[in-house]
């Protein structure tokens, strides 16, 4: 059971498009690449020569999406050095447990969420160099770790306790559903935070 729900969580990685150009307007680039199959809110991986980029798509057509550059760093840094997208990776199984006692399995997996309302990470001073927070899974790479400081992927760690004797199907089909249950809050304003009411309007960078 555990290689199938590590099989599934890789999966949703490798429906790649190639992206033909990347283009700025602000803080906003636009990615446009050829049936990218994205859905707004989903996390994103952009590869090629340039460093792998993890984000979250904001705006979303057929051919072409939208996401936002973090704070202090040029949009050009994203126009070039880039060649595919690809889904980023939502659900990653980390332990099976037998539970004999009661023939049941418990089964623990990552969720890494994606939002467009992202609330960043604090770095900790160390001794000798920063210290950031990094992902429960041992596997994540340097752009995962980095959307995760960013707080576009939104990291929470579940259990699912079923009968030793339940089909693989099962387990993914509800893995699957409370992923795609709690993703529609985060691409909401759940887990929102950082903003304050002026009164009269809601906004970020509160001073």
């Amino acid at each position: 059971m555990r290689t199938i729900l590590l099989s599934l969580a890789c999966a949703f990685g490798l429906s790649a498009a190639t992206v033909s150009t990347i283009t700025c307007s602000g803080q906003t680039a636009t990615v446009n690449a050829t049936a990218h199959g994205l859905a707004a809110s989903q996390g994103f991986e952009l590869t090629g020569t340039a460093t792998q980029f993890n984000g979250t798509a904001v705006t979303v057509t057929t051919n072409s999406f939208t996401f936002t550059v973090p704070s202090g760093t040029a949009c050009s840094t994203y126009t070039s050095g880039y060649s595919t997208v690809t889904p980023a990776q939502q659900i990653i199984e980390i332990a099976g447990v037998p539970n004999v006692s009661n023939a049941t399995v418990t089964f623990n997996y990552i969720y890494w969420f994606t939002t467009v309302y992202p609330t960043p990470l604090p770095c900790n001073l160390g001794t000798n160099s920063t210290t950031c927070p990094t992902s429960a899974w041992s596997g994540a790479n340097a752009a995962q770790n980095a959307a995760i400081v960013a707080g576009t992927t939104v990291e929470k760690v579940g259990s699912l306790t079923l009968p030793a004797n339940t089909p693989a199907s099962t387990v993914q089909t509800q893995v699957i559903s409370q992923y795609n249950a709690m993703q529609v809050g985060f691409a909401g304003y759940l887990m929102a935070s950082g903003y304050c009411y002026n009164g009269s309007a809601w906004a970020t960078g509160c001073q």
